[in-house]
């Protein structure tokens, strides 16, 4: 008779997974799990369900990279530089 629940760091090693990566799948709830205290159970049928997809992956399509657009080309703008201002202005700032 087989297990029914497995720990994070058993069930990684059976997906071949680290137990980080298994433990992101449960808190995603992409893995079903069980917590006890501080502890996680995952049931066999989930790691069934889990492995299954994995083994019938589909071969990834190769995407050709876009050849880039070129920027069209400016001047820079020409920097002014501030006012001084007006004497009544600064006295009424409180300057002395």
């Amino acid at each position: 008779m087989g297990r029914e629940y497995f720990s994070i760091p058993e069930a990684a090693a059976r997906l071949g997974l680290s137990r980080i990566a298994v433990f992101k799948r449960v808190k995603k709830g992409q893995l079903e799990a069980l917590r006890f205290g501080r502890n996680w159970a995952v049931p066999a049928a989930a790691l069934e369900k889990a492995a299954a997809p994995e083994k019938a992956a589909v071969q990834p399509k190769t995407i050709l990279p876009q050849p880039r657009k070129a920027a069209p080309i400016t001047a820079p703008a020409a920097k002014t530089s501030p006012s001084p201002a007006p004497d009544s202005e600064m006295d009424s700032m409180g300057w002395d």
